[in-house]
């Protein structure tokens, strides 16, 4: 059998996306740079599980999977159409509220009159200029009350009384970053502590008056994750509304040529951050594969990736695959580039020799491309990762082929979204 007919095998596109990074979030609060990325990495998944899309409902899959409880929280009247997942495991529970995705959300960001905090009527005429009134954007605040409503907010209160080591991460991205502080300050307000709620917000515009910042800047633990050259979170300075809170600017990747705001985008940052710490995209789980495989170099397109992502790819897509299978031996050479993707059956040859004297059953041979979409308006690419499993005789047994688009995603991104399939 040629590989040219094994390839052709099967070339399903449906991927999942980073099982090994929810086994990060955990019940404590950050206490060092490593800790803290993990958070951060957490917060974002979970931002981007937010949205409607096929990868955020990816990422509600594995979450699933890796036995989070996933509630979904839809509520819909004339004032907010609000989305958002309540997701929890142990003593952690993360509310992850939607970006701007319908007409009614375009129509809560315009919503852009000032209410008071207390009591929700708009400003009067001469207090338009006023900054020392603790006013608010009347379309987030809409937003935080929908989403709190129907006994949300209670219930999250009731439950971090009973069990003080509950944590409650509070995120989203854009419109979702701004309503997840006003929602905080709410809960802030009745009565629950500071040290149980926390917020992760991503590109978030700034929510109300200085006055209001002034008082709630120690009064809620709020992180606000800004990309450089990101407008939007600057969008209504001229309004009177000042941000506040810890702020943590990301620079977006060389390889990437979204927009800043894009929750993609912060998403990608948020994982070089955490593998820059230190972090590691390996889990422990019982159910891992324990027959020995010997797994060869990984044969890289030449030019598929740039060098600052290359070795984190290479290094994920090895942390990946360890996850599945417990017997792993990996050659000595960690990648092979090729001027082009043409490989004979010969090329394996020595891997299934060097198999045999370990007496592995099984070899991997992997081949990672990231290609050019043709007539693609931008520098979209198409990201692919072939795996072929061969027997210690070299005869292929099996063959998958995983893809992504850099569409909607980056290059990092949409190389992992195969990894972990």
């Amino acid at each position: 059998m040629t590989l040219a007919k094994i390839f052709s095998a099967r070339a399903g596109l449906r991927v999942i996306f980073f099982t090994a990074i929810l086994a990060l979030m955990t019940p404590c609060a950050a206490s060092d740079e490593l800790d803290a990325a993990e958070i951060r990495l957490a917060c974002a998944i979970c931002s981007m599980g937010a949205y409607s899309d096929d990868e955020s409902y990816l990422m509600r899959s594995i979450l699933t999977a890796r036995g989070w409880q996933i509630e979904k929280l839809s509520r819909k009247n004339n004032l907010a159409d609000a989305k958002a997942f309540l997701v929890s495991r142990g003593n952690v529970k993360i509310l992850a509220i939607a970006g701007t995705e319908s007409l009614k959300d375009v129509e809560v960001d315009f919503r852009v009159g000032r209410v008071r905090l207390s009591d929700n009527t708009t400003l009067d005429a001469n207090e338009k200029k006023a900054d020392d009134k603790l006013f608010v954007h009347r379309g987030f605040r809409d937003y935080a009350d929908v989403v709190l409503g129907d006994g949300l907010a209670e219930r999250l209160k009731t439950s971090l009384a009973k069990n003080p080591r509950e944590t409650l991460y509070i995120t989203g991205h854009s419109l979702g970053g701004s309503v997840a502080t006003i929602a905080a300050i709410r809960l802030a307000d009745s009565g629950v502590s500071k040290s149980q709620v926390k917020v992760m917000s991503f590109g978030a515009m700034a929510v109300g008056s200085r006055a209001l910042a002034a008082a709630y800047d120690g009064k809620i633990d709020l992180t606000r994750v800004v990309m450089k050259g990101d407008v939007v979170k600057k969008s209504l300075r001229v309004l009177g509304y000042v941000q506040f809170g810890k702020t943590l600017e990301y620079r977006q990747s060389v390889t990437s040529d979204h927009l800043e705001h894009k929750m993609a985008v912060y998403l990608d940052c948020a994982l070089r951050d955490y593998l820059n710490a230190g972090g590691s995209l390996r889990y422990e789980t019982q159910s891992k594969d324990n027959t020995p495989i010997y797994v060869a170099p990984i044969f890289l397109v030449k030019g598929s990736f740039h060098k600052t992502d290359k070795e984190l790819v290479l290094n994920a897509l090895n942390d990946s695959l360890a996850n599945h299978y417990s017997n792993l031996i990996f050659a000595d050479e960690h990648y092979i580039e090729l001027k082009e993707k043409k490989l004979a059956d010969e090329d394996f040859d020595e891997y299934v020799s060097v198999a045999k004297s370990l007496r592995c059953k099984y070899v991997l041979i992997r081949i990672l491309n990231a290609k050019k979409v043709r007539d693609a308006q931008s520098g979209e690419k198409l990201v692919t990762l072939e795996e072929i499993f061969l027997d210690n005789n070299g005869i292929p047994l099996s063959m998958k082929t995983s893809g992504a688009s850099t569409e909607n995603l980056t290059v990092l991104e949409a190389a992992l979204l195969g990894s972990s399939n």
